[in-house]
């Protein structure tokens, strides 16, 4: 049986190397399933910790070590600058580097591995994503996301779909009998936000990333009941045993249709 191929994608202020050692106990517990790709996001960030801009400009970015390099996939609050160009940036690992079954994000890449994986299902939504060949993906795994406020990123996800069908992959085709005469007059089936799968793991404690900001992201998750792991504590992705199972047996679920 083939592995599963899955895209990896870290938080603001992270990178590659950092988010690998960061999911360390995921990468253990999926070992035998699937082989994850770790990409970082290419816009340097300021570093969280220097509160005025004055330390942020005189900080050199230069000198830091490659994996305390901080990276993000966007900034700004509602309007997300540099989205585009990460997403230029994801469609080429796509092309070059896929197919991949699934993807993995982590706080701001959660919320852009949910993006993407909405835009792999309506690439047209999207310049950048249009004309885009990579299949949807077969599903997310979503630690600490959040409901993107950039208006245009949420209209995508309010927008009324046609379900597409999960065998060719097809975002021309839909769920519907088509040889079917008597059924031409009744509307076909229709989503609202994302088709594909998804686990959603959420901190209780997490004061980054709060769980109700978490769970706002569940409402465009209903055409598949999405899978919800809740854990005491913060903004990580937990590694005790039962969440190992867990994600072992969520991405296992998808090896048979591989």
């Amino acid at each position: 049986m083939s592995l599963l191929r899955i895209l990896c994608l870290h938080g603001y202020t992270q990178n590659s190397i950092s988010f690998t050692k960061k999911t360390a106990a995921f990468r253990r517990s999926v070992k035998d399933v699937a082989d994850l790709v770790y990409v970082t996001a290419p816009h340097v960030v300021p570093i969280p910790t220097l509160s005025t801009p004055e330390e942020r400009e005189e900080d050199e970015l230069e000198n830091l070590g490659p994996e305390a390099t901080p990276y993000g996939w966007w900034t700004g609050q509602t309007h997300y600058k540099g989205f585009e160009e990460s997403l230029d940036q994801l469609r080429q690992v796509l092309e070059k580097q896929g197919p991949f079954d699934g993807i993995l994000g982590f706080s701001q890449g959660a919320t852009m591995a949910s993006l993407l994986q909405l835009l792999l299902e309506r690439p047209h939504l999207s310049n950048v994503m249009s004309g885009c060949k990579h299949p949807p993906f077969k599903f997310s795994i979503l630690v600490s996301g959040f409901e993107p406020k950039d208006e245009e990123k949420l209209a995508w996800y309010n927008g009324k779909y046609m379900v597409l069908k999960e065998q060719s992959r097809d975002s021309d085709d839909v769920n519907m009998d088509s040889d079917d005469d008597n059924k031409e007059n009744v509307e076909p089936p229709h989503v609202k936000g994302v088709q594909g799968a998804s686990m959603h793991i959420i901190g209780n404690t997490d004061v980054i990333i709060t769980p109700e900001r978490s769970e706002a992201l569940l409402k465009y998750y209903t055409h598949k009941k999405p899978v919800i792991i809740y854990h005491d504590g913060g903004h990580y992705m937990p590694s005790q045993a039962a969440n190992r199972h867990a994600y072992k047996a969520f991405v296992q679920s998808f090896q048979q249709s591989s």
